[in-house]
């Protein structure tokens, strides 16, 4: 069985009211970049990145990424 890791960096900034460029601000890096974050456009995410985005948005690791079953991908 496979699956993936799904990016929910999204989800964490919407629930916190924060728009991609406050975001970005807080991130100290580009707008560009908090996209391609949050579209699970990049092969990794440092665990430097990880951290502040934790800090910035108030939550664990594993509120930012969680892994989907092939099953349960399909299924959505």
């Amino acid at each position: 069985m496979s699956g993936m890791i799904e990016v929910t960096i999204k989800d964490m900034r919407l629930e916190r009211g924060i728009s991609q460029n406050e975001l970005a601000r807080l991130m100290e890096m580009s707008v560009s970049h908090v996209r391609k974050l949050e579209t699970n456009k990049t092969s990794s995410i440092p665990f430097e990145t990880l951290n502040k985005l934790c800090c910035v948005l108030d939550c664990e690791v594993g509120d930012l990424i969680k892994y989907v079953k092939e099953k349960e991908r399909v299924s959505k």
